[in-house]
């Protein structure tokens, strides 16, 4: 039998077309997002480059926050239940976002001057403040629809809806705006409506007699709130030193940081298949109690993580000056060496970002959390120091971050060495 049949045997038919899927769609979706960058800064000018970056990061903050861990308990639980168990899960998903949207939208309405101010440095970005939470909505509905499909296994499914959200209509929305808050806009109501249509089509299979809507809730909530602190502190943490440059510095200056940032995610994302297909995964064998296939993966994701790691920042410290005349940025203005101190951060991220799912399959506590948080105390702690020792710049708000993600990804590898250990 050749070496490729036993791999497949090994493996699983079902699970290689699944990641092929996967790691397709996320590829197209990582050329997408690599295009959008530049259509942007060509279409939009220097200016409405910065808005479309600073709020990428403000939405990638807002998003966490608005889920109340949803992005990591739809997956979790999903995969246990029957098809009409988890249509009323995914259904009792759509209500709380909806209604948390309403929630949020009223704090904005209280606040909308300083809102402006922390996130664009002015108070002239009320409207476009607005037109970020009616996309994070939108988004938050993409996160039940694409979770309900992941949770089922239906790969090829989720693949279509993520393509369509995040590839899509992003990049045929640019050439329906004049601005910034009109892209917003458009491409929100475009994917609300997508996605509302996605959801109708369900209704029909929904047994409404016994939605357990409450039991639902709660299950939901329960599970995803222990994990929300983190996520909002990890939102924060990537979206921070923007605020910072907007606040201390210049919107162009925010700008630049949120591109640099914008690429470093978008280097993370290219894993993302791994975690869309794992943790469901990883929650059934934690679940069966296989727990040699466990530490097995565990191993392999880490090399993994770490030879990505390695590699992206050996190129972009190569790259860096050719990176940013693809996407039309001048390399004069420090962005090459912002782009190459925040890509060192890379190897523990990738950690991070490769070995978490495994973390939340395992302990029914949020372990993940509690290592965000010391990363982002830690964080916190040297921008303070730096501040002190009066050596705050963007250049060394940038070395700290990174250093601090590098520890992110430290202390997410001794957990899998406890998960090791236990099992």
């Amino acid at each position: 039998m050749g070496i490729i049949n036993k791999f497949k045997l090994k493996i699983g038919k079902h699970i290689i077309i699944d990641y092929a899927v996967t790691f397709g769609v996320e590829f197209i979706i990582l050329v997408i997002s690599i295009l959008l960058f530049r259509i942007v800064n060509i279409r939009f000018e220097t200016l409405g480059f910065s808005e479309f970056t600073i709020s990428k990061r403000l939405i990638g903050f807002l998003m966490p926050l608005l889920m109340l861990g949803l992005g990591v308990s739809l997956p979790k639980f999903l995969p246990l239940e029957s098809k009409q168990k988890q249509l009323q899960i995914h259904y009792t998903a759509v209500i709380i976002v909806t209604m948390l949207l309403v929630l949020g939208s009223i704090l904005f309405l209280f606040f909308p001057d300083y809102c402006s101010s922390m996130v664009f440095g002015d108070a002239f970005h009320k409207k476009m403040i607005f037109a970020n939470l009616l996309f994070v909505y939108s988004l938050m509905l993409h996160a039940c629809v694409y979770n309900f499909f992941r949770g089922q296994f239906n790969f090829k499914m989720s693949g279509l809806v993520q393509l369509i959200n995040l590839g899509v209509l992003p990049l045929i929305c640019c050439y329906f705006a004049d601005n910034m808050l009109d892209y917003f806009i458009v491409l929100s109501v475009s994917t609300i409506i997508f996605l509302s249509i996605i959801n109708l089509l369900q209704i029909p299979l929904l047994n409404f007699k016994n939605l357990f809507f409450k039991e639902n809730f709660i299950k939901l909530t329960n599970y995803g709130l222990q994990r929300m602190p983190g996520e909002v502190v990890l939102g924060l943490f990537i979206a921070l030193p923007t605020f910072i440059a907007t606040n201390y510095f210049s919107i162009i200056e925010a700008g630049n940081i949120a591109f640099c940032i914008s690429l470093f995610n978008i280097i993370i994302a290219f894993m993302s298949p791994i975690n869309i297909i794992l943790l469901p995964k990883a929650s059934k064998i934690v679940f069966d109690k296989d727990f040699v296939q466990l530490k097995r993966i565990g191993g392999k994701l880490l090399a993994l993580a770490l030879s990505i790691g390695i590699f992206s920042i050996i190129a972009i410290n190569f790259l860096a000056e050719f990176v940013l005349n693809i996407f039309s940025i001048s390399a004069e203005n420090n962005t090459a060496l912002y782009l190459k101190i925040v890509f060192t951060g890379v190897i523990g991220y990738s950690v991070f970002s490769i070995i978490r799912s495994i973390i939340d399959a395992f302990y029914a506590k949020a372990k993940n959390t509690v290592n965000i948080s010391i990363s982002f105390i830690f964080f916190i702690v040297s921008l303070f120091t730096i501040k002190f020792l009066d050596i705050f710049t963007l250049t060394n708000t940038l070395i700290v971050f990174s250093i601090s993600i590098n520890f992110l990804g430290i202390i997410t590898y001794y957990s899998l060495l406890k998960i090791n250990k236990l099992v």
